[in-house]
């Protein structure tokens, strides 16, 4: 018969037990979060961050089956252009407003910033507008020639957010930050997935339906930031001032931050010399291995950017090790999956079409691995002031995958595997210099590794 008096005494134990088992959980949580707040601050971005890839991850499974992969190609040109131009737009110099002591220098850091962007987002337009032959000689589409213009739009809402989110990572606000990934990831994609739904399948839809993503970001990060459009005192050090006390910024770490860019896009640009619809089986490669590194990578470079601004001297070493040491134990089991089953996984996912996609991506592995471990110290040497290594080694890695391509006879997945082990092995080498710089850092008198 049913019984009806209700658990036995054991399972309201049980049942007690596993509740207190859970309340000390959470507590225990709580309390390590309020312990170590860069834990906290790394947890919180980290959250939005995957909530976004998530996001990405979701809409790229409908995108895949509505636009072929030539139209992905044709968008990996024109997002190539724009992440060139957009890294390098404000000067680098939105770097820079974490790094004051004062909020009056950092606004104005962030005027500096605007304005660049401005120029830089026209003059891009203005290049793609009167370049329009050469871009259909190089290519072979004419669709992606009459488009480019919209370049200078989508560099400016980008480069933008990128000036706004450095103010709240100055605030140390990583919940605004958590949630504008969010929307703008949510934007982005959703645009791209309704651009499609309603039959808009050409380059155009992915265009438009891309920036809506960044423009809502920009306009809700302003929103929030209504105190960087108050009058600035006459006290606080001049545009012209600030430039000169940050000249490492626009003079050594924006061309290593060109060349980073080159690296990066000059792969697809180059890819597309001979096939755009190669481009698009790269291109998806390239934007599903991010969704792992995304979803640690960012938060921990903004959070250990805005921590090493503030490290004395002596403690450099201990935390980039340890930095690093956490990298490599986050980047294990993700990217050995990864290795292991990307040729099954973008068939099941995203279509036959996209059968080169797992090919590719096995390909790039190790570099992409390498990359989620060094991401997060990269900036040490904008801190240490060593940007002139940095400069060096993104020559270096800029010219080899670019090189390899260039020369390369071998078929596109063999060319890549030799890309992806090449790659991986430069960054242990540049892994070796951080130490050797932190170590240097920690060697500085207190005064002297503060100085700018």
């Amino acid at each position: 018969m049913f019984r009806t008096d209700g658990p036995a005494p054991a399972d309201r134990r049980g049942g007690g037990d596993l509740m207190a088992k859970k309340g000390w959980l959470v507590d225990r949580f709580q309390r390590l979060m309020q312990k170590y707040p860069t834990l906290r601050h790394i947890a919180t971005l980290a959250s939005g961050t995957a909530i976004a890839q998530m996001i990405a991850l979701g809409a790229s499974m409908i995108t895949a089956r509505l636009f072929t992969p030539e139209t992905f190609g044709q968008f990996a040109i024109y997002g190539s252009i724009v992440s060139i131009v957009a890294t390098i737009a404000s000067l680098r110099m939105d770097l820079t407003i974490v790094l004051p002591d004062n909020d009056d220098s950092a606004r104005r850091i962030a005027k500096i910033g605007t304005v660049s962007n401005v120029f830089f987002a026209a003059g891009a337009s203005l290049a793609a507008f009167l370049l329009h032959d050469l871009i259909v000689d190089i290519y072979g589409s004419r669709e992606l020639a009459i488009w480019m213009p919209l370049v200078g739009l989508s560099i400016f809402f980008l480069a933008q957010v990128t000036v706004l989110q450095y103010w709240f990572n100055r605030k140390k606000d990583y919940r605004t930050i958590s949630r504008n990934r969010i929307q703008q990831m949510a934007g982005s994609s959703g645009g791209q997935v309704t651009a499609g739904l309603a039959g808009f399948t050409t380059l155009p839809g992915l265009i438009i339906g891309t920036a809506i993503g960044p423009a809502f970001a920009f306009f809700n990060l302003r929103r929030k930031s209504q105190e960087l459009l108050a009058p600035i005192p006459e006290d606080t050090p001049s545009s012209l001032d600030l430039l000169r006390r940050y000249k490492k910024m626009p003079l050594l770490n924006l061309p290593n931050a060109l060349i980073d860019g080159i690296r990066l896009n000059g792969i697809p640009l180059m890819i597309g010399l001979v096939a755009l619809d190669s481009v698009g089986q790269f291109s998806r490669a390239w934007s599903i291995l991010q969704v792992p590194i995304g979803l640690m990578n960012g938060a921990i470079s903004q959070v250990f950017f805005q921590k090493m601004s503030t490290v004395k001297p002596g403690e450099m070493y201990p935390l980039v090790k340890a930095t690093m040491i956490r990298a490599i134990l986050i980047s294990i089991v993700p990217f050995g999956l990864i290795y292991l089953v990307s040729p099954w996984f973008f068939l099941l996912v995203f279509g036959s079409q996209w059968d080169l996609s797992g090919e590719i991506a096995r390909a790039l592995t190790p570099w992409l691995a390498m990359q989620l471990v060094t991401s997060p110290i990269s900036t040490l040497f904008v801190v240490t002031e060593n940007q002139i290594w940095l400069l060096g080694f993104s020559i270096v890695f800029a010219a080899a995958p670019l090189s390899l391509l260039y020369f390369s006879t071998l078929p596109l997945v063999t060319t890549l595997t030799i890309v992806g082990g090449v790659m991986a092995l430069l960054l242990v080498g540049l892994l070796g210099m951080a130490l050797v710089a932190a170590r240097r850092f920690d060697a500085r008198p207190h005064e002297a590794a503060h100085a700018s």
